[in-house]
């Protein structure tokens, strides 16, 4: 088991290296999967002497990455890596990315949500009213009966703030769902609901698809779509006989999401 996280460890620093998007996804899966085994490869990686020197090519992407996967596997040991690193001699950048990753430190899962056999942890920004309330939201959410939460590995809710123009994000890299939280301001409470919970199984949607391209791509976007709507016909089977045009207001949502999303990828 340890030569394998070796080997998948060294495999997620090449896809970090090389931007390659599949290969980092899939072994960062790995390695997550191999739990107590990758942590002292990771540790040992983290004891290099080469944070203290200027940062060469892919070098300054390795030690956010160790770091961000150490705290997946363990973060008790997370912590215990980040006061040893911030007394040591680092060059800025890499101290820098140390203190970035401290922040973390005390950041653990809201909840565990999804079907036992899928179970993915949420984390919910401490600037949110009610984080347990949310949570159980997006439990629910999970329960939905197909949709697709294998090989997620986080799911992250964050408030509004200033240059986010957008209502949730996958994380190619990291299989990781993004929600901004309370996501559509305007307009009647049940549209607003039913919007998060549109976005939420969009996100899940590109996971599912598989999907590995960065930007707005008009094919993905139609798959995430075509995903969601599924899911919101499988979790609202009454609401969807009676009144399918409810659910157009939501179908426009999507539409200038992707939009803004858009511009600011530009």
């Amino acid at each position: 088991m340890k030569d394998e996280a070796e080997s998948e460890l060294n495999r997620l620093m090449r896809g970090v290296s090389s931007d390659h998007v599949e290969t980092v996804r899939d072994a960062w899966r790995a390695v997550l999967a191999a739990g107590d085994s990758a942590v002292p490869l990771v540790r040992h990686r983290l004891q290099s002497d080469v944070w203290g020197s200027p940062p060469k090519g892919p070098v300054g992407k390795y030690l956010g990455v160790l770091l961000a996967v150490l705290h997946q596997l363990d973060a008790k040991v997370f912590g215990v890596e980040i006061e040893r690193l911030q007394c040591e001699r680092l060059h800025p950048i890499h101290a820098q990315t140390v203190k970035i990753m401290a922040g973390r430190r005390n950041e653990a899962p809201v909840a565990w949500v999804g079907p036992i056999t899928e179970q993915v942890p949420v984390y919910v920004s401490k600037d949110l009213d009610d984080r347990r309330g949310i949570a159980e939201k997006i439990d629910h959410w999970c329960h939905t009966p197909g949709l697709d939460l294998r090989k997620v590995t986080r799911i992250d809710v964050i408030d509004h703030a200033p240059g986010i123009d957008y209502l949730g994000c996958y994380d190619l890299f990291f299989s990781g769902i993004v929600m901004v939280w309370p996501g559509i301001r305007a307009g009647p409470r049940w549209l607003r609901r039913l919007a998060r919970e549109h976005t939420f199984y969009h996100e899940v949607g590109h996971h599912a698809c598989g999907h590995a391209e960065f930007g707005q791509v008009t094919e993905q976007e139609r798959e995430a779509d075509a995903y969601a709507a599924k899911m919101m016909r499988v979790a609202h089977p009454v609401l969807i006989r009676v009144g399918r045009v409810i659910f157009w207001p939501l179908r426009g949502l999507a539409r200038r999401s992707r939009l803004r999303r858009e511009r600011l990828s530009e």
